[in-house]
C-alpha cells in the first residue's frame, strides 16, 4: 500500500480530524520506565528491555559464556508469540 492508498483508506474510515488526532497521539506516548536523566547514557539492550516492560511483553535473553557474557540472542514479544516461537523451534529439532 502506497501513501495515497493509505491516505484514502484512513479518510474513508474516519474524519480527517480523527485521523490527525490518532497520528498525534502516536507521537506523544510516554513510557514510564524509559524516563532517565539527560546526559546519562544507557546500554541499548537496557533500553530495549525497558521498552519491552512498558509494553507488557516478555523477553528471553541468551548469553554465551565463551564471549565474555555478551548477549548472543533474545526473543521479545507477547507470551503467545514466544510460545509459538518455541513451538516452531521444537518442531524443527
Amino acid at each position: 500500500m502506497n501513501v495515497n492508498e493509505f491516505y484514502d483508506y484512513i479518510t474513508k474510515q474516519m474524519t480527517p480530524e480523527q485521523a490527525l488526532k490518532k497520528l498525534l497521539e502516536g507521537h506523544v506516548l510516554t513510557y514510564e520506565k524509559l524516563k532517565f536523566k539527560r546526559g546519562k547514557e544507557i546500554h541499548p539492550l537496557i533500553l530495549i528491555l525497558m521498552a519491552t516492560m512498558d509494553l507488557g511483553w516478555n523477553f528471553i535473553i541468551e548469553n554465551n559464556n565463551d564471549l565474555d557474557d555478551e548477549v548472543t540472542g533474545m526473543i521479545i514479544g507477547t507470551k503467545e508469540y514466544i510460545e509459538s516461537t518455541f513451538n516452531k523451534i521444537e518442531k524443527n529439532e
